[in-house]
């Protein structure tokens, strides 16, 4: 069944980001994947536990290949905010971590590997409570300061980098910091959920490289 779950995690994200929650329905979902409405609702009571399923993924991606009784008991994601809480101030913490010592031996390319290492292992669940801020309750206002503290962290990283040099100097430090973020969100997280423009099969490996690229030969002195 692991098949048919991720089937139905790719296209409820897809829709979730592209078309919104609140405007995608279960035939929606059902529809892009080929099943009936009838068969979708084997697999999940309802779209409220597709998006929980999506966002535990998200923290938990292992979840997936668990062995479930079917439909999936939504009761398995009591506690679902909380833990997505916790996982992305850990990883605020870790990322900032460096910050406290003035970066000290902790390279801008690092730095810029590091940040975009994060957006794209949550890329997916990010984007989800991104594109649907106001229909997420608690989840929406924590994303927001997520987002912020991520700004505020690169725009730190930034002045400590200038100030050692490793850095070239930049006019706006605080447009250069939602300059690399913008690039950063475009190749980790955008480009495989909602990039019209581009295939949206490219490896991580492939978005990193060519962001790390973009970046590192505007600003690394």
């Amino acid at each position: 069944m692991e098949n048919r779950l991720q089937t139905i995690y790719e296209a409820a994200s897809s829709l979730f980001i592209n078309k919104g929650y609140m405007r995608t329905q279960m035939k929606d979902i059902a529809k892009e994947i080929g099943l009936s409405t009838g068969m979708l609702y084997v697999y999940f009571k309802g779209k409220k536990d597709i998006l929980d399923f999506i966002l535990k993924c998200t923290i938990d991606p292992d979840f997936i290949q668990r062995e479930f009784e079917y439909p999936i008991d939504g009761r398995l994601f009591e506690g679902l905010s909380g833990e997505i809480m916790k996982v992305l101030n850990d990883s605020h913490m870790t990322f900032s971590g460096p910050l406290l010592r003035e970066a000290k031996g902790y390279s801008f390319e690092r730095m810029v590997s590091d940040a975009f290492d994060t957006l794209a292992r949550y890329g997916t669940g990010c984007l989800v409570l991104e594109k649907n801020i106001n229909d997420v309750g608690e989840l929406g206002a924590f994303y927001q300061r997520y987002r912020k503290e991520f700004f505020s962290n690169i725009l730190g990283y930034v002045n400590i980098y200038i100030r050692s040099g490793e850095m070239r100097a930049v006019k706006y430090p605080e447009l250069t910091a939602q300059q690399m973020i913008e690039t950063l969100a475009w190749w980790g997280m955008h480009v495989k959920n909602d990039a019209f423009e581009i295939q949206k099969n490219i490896p991580i490996s492939v978005a990193k490289e060519i962001c790390m690229d973009n970046i590192l030969y505007a600003y690394k002195k």
